[in-house]
């Protein structure tokens, strides 16, 4: 079964060798890199509990006795990586907490073993009162560990969103207002998470406090972030963080985020304020977290993902260029980036790929309908008409399956979406200047959609030309 949802309709209206190459490319990435198969070929058990991570590095560990493992399951992958670790440590877990976005649907309750997991539905990419709720349990869980000999948390993107516990002197309005306006401003996820952590009384490493120092913990992370900066990932939940109250500040000012004189940024301003004074909310630094009996293990990122679809494009016959994982441009550098990358189609049977995640800044009066992966395919638009006679796409992907507010996991862009915009003689800059890429699209035949895969390796840009 296909996971493109409308594969069908998608080969319809784009009947194009390169386009179905494309599709079946993507399919066999998101096959071969599951969150649940990732997990289940990580571990190794024997005379040791065993982590083999990303580079290959294995990490052995005694063997737990007896059901005496908690996991803490958070993450757009979260089920698909409870199910991997449940396949191959069932006998060992005392119990489970799995916290997802709300909408994702599981599917697979029997082998999770609900008399002994937790469910929580959570909201993602803005936190609700079940976001609250979600830390609230965790922390209790992690106050209660009398029968537990090692803690598990297995990350995936989306954990910044789906757990929040403000600090002192905010509320979840305030954290709210903030985060829209990070999401929208143009910050990188690096400098996003940066002020998450320091608005957070668990991320950026303090949820360990909790813990007995000497407490085994192992996390389990899928990398959604451009350079796998563990201190960024799901806001660095187990990890240690060098960011200051003061750069959270400068993060703030340097997108004039503090110029919004509601109340709510009126709390964070004095938040961070607060927290410049005291070390009490400041996050776990390198020294401390030394001392604490946790290790942080990545085991799936975009740059594995981006392998497959290389190597399944190579045996197609394609000349696969591959740009790297680490594109975090702005919408205005990838358009002009892409123009160098149309150059390259002028050959047949070449493939160029690269994965990252743009930055865009959105007007808070003309949000739309769309993300940054369907914005990205409008303004190439006007590139495509020169390769209007070839056998030529291109598609933009976010893994997760879900491109901002829309309901599509991206979008694609073939002659034919040239052919269906000049039949309806519509004008893409009146659609890119309201943000509407995804009514744009959806118009043109040209929305790629997945529902929520369970999956979460950043965004993927594909460009294929076969004759």
């Amino acid at each position: 079964m296909s996971l493109i949802k409308n594969r069908a309709s998608i080969l319809k209206h784009h009947k194009f060798q390169s386009v179905e190459d494309s599709l079946d490319a993507l399919e066999f990435a998101f096959k071969n890199c599951s969150p649940e198969k990732l997990v289940v070929s990580s571990i190794s058990v024997n005379s040791k509990f065993g982590i083999t991570d990303i580079n290959g590095e294995f990490h052995g560990y005694p063997l737990p006795r007896g059901k005496s493992i908690l996991v803490i399951s958070v993450g757009k992958a979260s089920e698909k990586m409870l199910n991997g670790f449940s396949a191959k440590m069932g006998d060992t877990i005392a119990r489970s907490l799995l916290i997802i976005p709300k909408g994702y649907k599981i599917k697979n309750t029997q082998q999770l073993g609900l008399g002994k997991v937790s469910i929580i539905r959570s909201s993602h990419p803005i936190p609700n009162r079940n976001s609250l709720l979600a830390s609230r349990i965790l922390v209790r869980e992690l106050q209660h560990l009398d029968d537990i000999e090692l803690v598990v948390f297995l990350i995936s993107g989306g954990t910044s969103a789906l757990l929040v516990s403000p600090i002192q002197g905010l509320t979840l309005s305030d954290k709210r207002e903030a985060n829209k306006l990070l999401i929208s401003c143009g910050a990188d996820i690096n400098e996003i998470n940066i002020v998450r952590k320091h608005l957070s009384q668990i991320k950026g490493g303090k949820i360990l406090r909790l813990l007995n120092p000497k407490r085994k913990v192992i996390s389990l992370i899928l990398s959604d972030v451009v350079g796998d900066n563990l201190s960024t990932i799901g806001s660095g939940l187990t990890y240690f963080d060098e960011s200051s109250f003061a750069d959270a500040i400068a993060i703030i000012k340097k997108y004039s985020i503090f110029e919004n004189r509601s109340d709510s940024m009126r709390n964070v301003s004095g938040a961070l304020t607060r927290g410049l004074k005291t070390d009490e909310f400041e996050t776990v630094k390198s020294r401390e977290f030394k001392s604490l009996s946790v290790d942080n293990h990545i085991i799936g990122n975009n740059l594995m993902f981006c392998q497959k679809i290389a190597y399944h494009l190579k045996s197609r016959g394609y000349h696969v260029d591959y740009k790297g994982s680490e594109f975090n441009f702005s919408m205005n550098e990838f358009s002009s980036f892409t123009k160098l990358i149309f150059d390259q189609l002028q050959k047949d049977n070449t493939a160029v790929l690269m994965g990252g995640e743009l930055t865009n800044v959105i007007s808070k009066s003309k949000t739309g309908s769309g993300g940054r992966n369907q914005e990205a395919v409008c303004r190439m638009m006007e590139l495509m008409d020169q390769l209007k006679n070839s056998d030529c796409s291109v598609i933009c992907i976010g893994t997760d399956g879900i491109d901002g507010n829309s309901n599509s996991a991206g979008g694609i862009l073939s002659p034919s979406t040239l052919k269906y915009l000049n039949l309806k003689k519509l004008n893409v800059n009146d659609f890119l200047e309201s943000h509407n890429s995804n009514i744009l699209l959806k118009g043109l035949h040209s929305t790629i959609n997945t529902g929520y895969t369970g999956t979460n390796f950043n965004d993927v840009y594909l460009f294929v030309r076969k004759t």
